[in-house]
């Protein structure tokens, strides 16, 4: 199976140059998570990550918000097709872990609500743009004498700080987009009238940039969350062979040549 021949249900996909756009297309449900959307988002994650003329990804939800959170009803057996084709095992870690390890900028473009695991998935891209109105937070497990195991206690403490995070895992505590960005949970927050072009400045922005030293980048920052600063650096050393030979030069180049440089992401 190949990205652009899979007859996609849950998900729409469209690509404008280096731009992927992976829309969450369950309006019926407010695009609610099942089985087959985990599935098909990971399946078109695997598939654009060895694709070169895919720069950056922008995951956004349709019709009116971005995700509520899983569709309980829907959390079934995975289609055979797709169990016998990931790389992955369909789980919200393993679409999380796709989406910080693909070696290529990603977009949440947040509109409307984003709640619980739908929240995670916005947590889980590099960049995050909301409407300054949208409605975050989580599915306030704590009050059914739960508490979440989605990747939220992971991610919330490091955007917003250790403080912020108990008030809004525990206490329940719901943000505005403009609330979330000013507690640096997302990127920022626009309004109505700017929200679509500033998805598409990013996006644009991104996808003309050096891809490969993005996803060089990437795997040092998310990695070295977890390291202590001498192991941080044993870790980024021998990244530098890695380094974008095309792209480098180019940017040389264009310094050198007083203009902007045009990076081709190799």
């Amino acid at each position: 199976m190949t990205l652009n021949a899979t007859p996609f249900t849950e998900i729409l996909w469209r690509q404008e140059g280096g731009v992927l756009t992976l829309a969450l297309n369950r309006p019926q449900k407010r695009n609610a998570i099942n089985s087959l959307m985990l599935a098909e988002l990971i399946f078109a994650l695997e598939q654009c990550a060895d694709d070169e003329s895919v720069r950056v990804v922008v995951i956004r939800g349709t019709e009116k918000g971005f995700c509520p959170g899983d569709d309980l009803s829907g959390m079934g057996e995975v289609p055979a097709e797709y169990a016998a084709t990931l790389q992955h095992p369909v789980t919200h870690a393993a679409l999380q872990t796709c989406l910080m390890e693909l070696a290529k900028p990603t977009i949440a473009a947040i509109h409307g609500f984003a709640f619980g695991v739908g929240l995670d998935l916005a947590m889980a891209c590099d960049f995050r743009i909301a409407h300054e109105q949208a409605q975050l937070r989580d599915q306030r497990v704590i009050e059914r004498g739960m508490h979440a195991v989605t990747g939220c206690a992971w991610f919330q403490p490091r955007a917003m700080g250790v403080t912020r995070a108990l008030e809004f895992l525990i206490l329940g505590k719901a943000l505005s987009g403009q609330e979330a960005a000013e507690a640096g949970m997302v990127t920022m927050a626009v309004s109505d009238s700017a929200f679509e072009q500033a998805v598409a400045d990013m996006a644009n922005r991104l996808a003309n940039a050096p891809t490969k030293a993005i996803g060089l980048m990437k795997r040092q920052i998310y990695t070295g969350l977890n390291l202590k600063h001498s192991d941080f650096m044993d870790f980024a050393a021998p990244l530098i062979s890695e380094v974008s030979i095309e792209d480098r030069q180019e940017g040389i180049a264009a310094f050198l040549e007083k203009r902007p440089p045009n990076f081709s992401g190799r």
